[in-house]
């Protein structure tokens, strides 16, 4: 794997680290996505599907990604909101025509990883 541009939080705890971001978003379900920064003038984003807090019969709770995104961005997990579906964080790069994603660095990894722990997240494949 090339080195990582994302990470797709399941509701299930499972992470999962990927360099081929349009594989992340089919993840994501078929009603849209929306996409969000993490903090004010962040290069990280998060996204989700559109319609996950309406058809809650589709999207399930994601207890995870919340407590995860939270640390990330550097406050308490339990003031995180609360997400459903598959969750992806990502990070981007607004020069980037193709995708808008560019690799992590190796600090925004080590935060992300520590962040996945605290959460109690299950990691699917490890960056290198």
């Amino acid at each position: 794997m090339a080195a990582p541009v994302y990470v797709l939080i399941h509701p299930d705890g499972r992470a999962q680290w990927g360099d081929q971001i349009a594989e992340a978003e089919r993840e994501l379900g078929e009603h849209g996505i929306g996409r969000q920064f993490l903090t004010d003038g962040s290069r990280l984003r998060i996204a989700m599907s559109d319609c996950a807090f309406v058809l809650t019969d589709v999207y399930p709770p994601n207890a995870y990604a919340g407590p995860a995104l939270a640390h990330v961005a550097g406050g308490r997990p339990e003031d995180a909101p609360p997400t459903r579906g598959p969750v992806l964080l990502f990070g981007w790069d607004p020069r980037n025509e193709w995708d808008s994603s560019r690799p992590f660095t190796s600090a925004e990894r080590a935060v992300i990883t520590q962040a996945l722990d605290a959460a109690g997240c299950t990691t699917i494949a490890v960056p290198s």
